[in-house]
């Protein structure tokens, strides 16, 4: 066998390793290690400049190509691989060492394993049996003096079990402030290039001027800031509350679980949405508030606005002069970030999932119960993104029906003004031969790019709003057949922002056929989920009704939905079991609206 001798310097030192030519596989890793080696550190020294350098030109080129996104990934990446060498170190342990002497060192390591494997074992078991067998015999003699501290025995590993928790606690701070530090480093220099008051006069930090050309970067570093903070958080909330982790493992897996029959069997919905209580409790909301305060009461810290250019945090130059709402945040805030979805907002619970269908067949019963005919319902559900929401509803409507009580009923214990709050107390008691459950559809145009369960349970129509509408609205008076009736309750859940679908909803039903025609709304009822009034979902004055977002100064505003013959309830008893992505501690930003065709 041929053999060569390789010399290499690391660290001011000569090393030299022996290998064999049919080992060239060995002799092509360290040739890529030591690429990647450097090309690490080229990538080190040039991401803050890159993210510098592709700010200052985002708004001169077309957005097919801005290096701004690539720049973004690679601070996100090179934080990261710095994050994990700090967190080693502060574990007690080193990460996985890729290079020439760390691999010699590993081999080594592997050889003293093997070598102890085979001389030292069996002799250390016996040494152990004997060890074992002394032990029992003390034991034996010392049993009566065991069982008297046995209780101060059980006080001191409580006593254990809890110091090891906070030292755990203890060191997630210490590694967040680390990951917090490590983030400014790397893009303060491209957010104060000059380190003056000048600064702040850059487009990116006046809204008047940059037209929206920076809400990505800054939705980006919002949500690095948030992980870096929160991230260790949210994985032990995780480990803690299985129901936290992402339902596609318990939704993909309908199709595979089998009963002792061998039929097929949904995974409980128990196992699959997490407690309202449960989020409150493991991400450490129960000081948060529970109802939405509107954005002009928000008061922010006049200090912290007011602070010199030496003075800013991280933290306060992306809540104050970026507007990124980051100060009242938490790991819930995290979670959403660390799911990385565009299409996640509200965090669907067990609660709020049971209340909303309680809700809505005690309304089918209600306005059945002033008609003459059986009457058949549809509920469609438009940008329904993924369809989760509706295959959810038609769940819970199943388990109401079949048990007569909604369980968000009986196990409530969120408290409202200090009293026990119960978000539905109605049972369905229609008979079952008049009552016809809803016919439940989702739809979505796709252009969110939801991901899709490979469930057959869940189908979501490829269909926008408009199209939706028109497909699934009831036949006009003139056109439905004697004794047949029909009526189209509509979801909608966060509405994408500056656009308005509910004058869709609101037009009259011949207007199908006959455009121009006037008559009563298509909709009987349709339920706006998200942020209202002065948010992000839809369009706050064509939308909600604030006449504060009224675009012409003629006139006394009149809220559309007024004008079409509509009225808005507030539900508030889901509202308060909701839980979404912009939650803080000082206002809970989603509420659940009806507006519904007036009679």
């Amino acid at each position: 066998e041929n053999t060569a001798l390789l010399s290499f310097a690391h660290g001011g030192s000569c090393s030299c390793l022996l290998f064999t030519s049919r080992d060239s596989k060995s002799t092509g890793a360290m040739i890529l290690t030591l690429a990647s080696s450097v090309a690490n550190r080229i990538s080190k020294s040039i991401a803050p400049n890159f993210l510098r350098w592709s700010l200052r030109i985002h708004e001169s080129v077309p957005a097919s190509l801005s290096m701004l996104p690539m720049a973004q990934r690679l601070v996100s990446i090179e934080v990261q691989d710095d994050y994990q060498l700090i967190s080693s170190k502060v574990k007690g342990y080193t990460v996985h060492d890729r290079s020439m002497p760390g691999q010699i060192s590993l081999a080594w390591d592997n050889f003293v394993d093997k070598a102890w494997d085979v001389f030292f074992e069996s002799r250390h078991q016996k040494l152990t049996a004997n060890q074992n067998q002394q032990t029992k015999t003390q034991i034996d003699s010392e049993t009566q003096a065991q069982l008297k501290s046995q209780k101060r025995s059980k006080r001191q590993l409580q006593q254990h079990a809890q110091n090891i928790h906070d030292t755990e606690d203890i060191e997630h701070a210490e590694l967040a402030n680390q990951r917090v530090q490590l983030l400014d480093q790397y893009v303060r220099p491209a957010l104060l290039p000059t380190g003056s008051e000048q600064d702040f006069k850059q487009s990116i930090y006046t809204n008047e001027q940059n037209n929206g050309q920076y809400d990505y970067f800054v939705k980006w570093i919002r949500g690095e800031y948030l992980i870096a903070k929160y991230g260790l958080a949210v994985q032990q909330a995780v480990k803690r509350h299985p129901t936290l982790r992402d339902d596609a493992a318990g939704l993909n897996s309908v199709g595979d679980t089998k009963s002792i029959d061998g039929e097929e069997v949904e995974v409980p919905l128990e196992l699959i949405l997490p407690k309202a209580d449960t989020i409150i409790e493991a991400f450490g909301m129960r000081d948060w508030s529970r109802t939405k305060v509107p954005v002009s009461s928000w008061i922010e810290d006049a200090n912290t606005m007011n602070s010199s250019h030496d003075n800013l945090s991280i933290k306060d130059i992306i809540h104050n002069k970026l507007h990124g709402q980051i100060c009242y945040s938490g790991p819930l805030n995290a979670y959403f970030e660390m799911r990385r979805r565009e299409d996640s907002y509200e965090l669907w619970n067990y609660d709020y999932i049971f209340g909303l269908a309680q809700y809505l067949l005690d309304r089918i019963k209600d306005m059945d119960s002033i008609e003459s005919v059986p009457v058949k319902t549809t509920i469609l559900d438009v940008g329904a993104g993924d369809g989760r929401l509706i295959y959810f509803l038609r769940r819970a409507m199943h388990e109401i029906r079949t048990s007569n009580t909604s369980p968000a009923s009986t196990k409530m214990s969120l408290r409202r003004n200090g009293k026990s709050f119960r978000s539905t107390k109605a049972k369905m008691k229609a008979n079952p031969l008049t009552f016809t459950m809803p016919t439940l559809i989702a739809t979505d145009d796709g252009s969110w790019k939801a991901p899709m369960y490979n469930s057959k349970h869940i189908e979501v129509e490829k269909l926008s709003a408009v199209e939706a509408i028109a497909k699934y609205a009831p036949a006009s008076p003139e056109q439905r057949l004697e004794g047949e009736s029909s009526r189209l309750i509509v979801l909608c859940s966060w509405m994408p922002p500056g656009h308005d679908w509910t004058a869709d909803f609101r037009k009259p039903q011949s207007s199908i056929h006959a455009p121009g025609e006037s008559g009563l709304g298509i909709v009987d009822e349709y339920i706006l989920i998200g942020e209202c009034d002065d948010g992000t979902c839809g369009h706050n004055f064509l939308t909600w009704g604030n006449p504060d977002a009224y675009e012409s100064e003629d006139g006394v505003p009149v809220a559309p939905y007024a004008e079409d013959g509509y009225q808005r309830i507030e539900l508030e008893d889901l509202s308060l079991l909701q839980i979404s992505r912009f939650d803080c501690k000082r206002s809970s930003e989603s509420k659940t609206v009806s507006i519904r065709r007036g009679v």
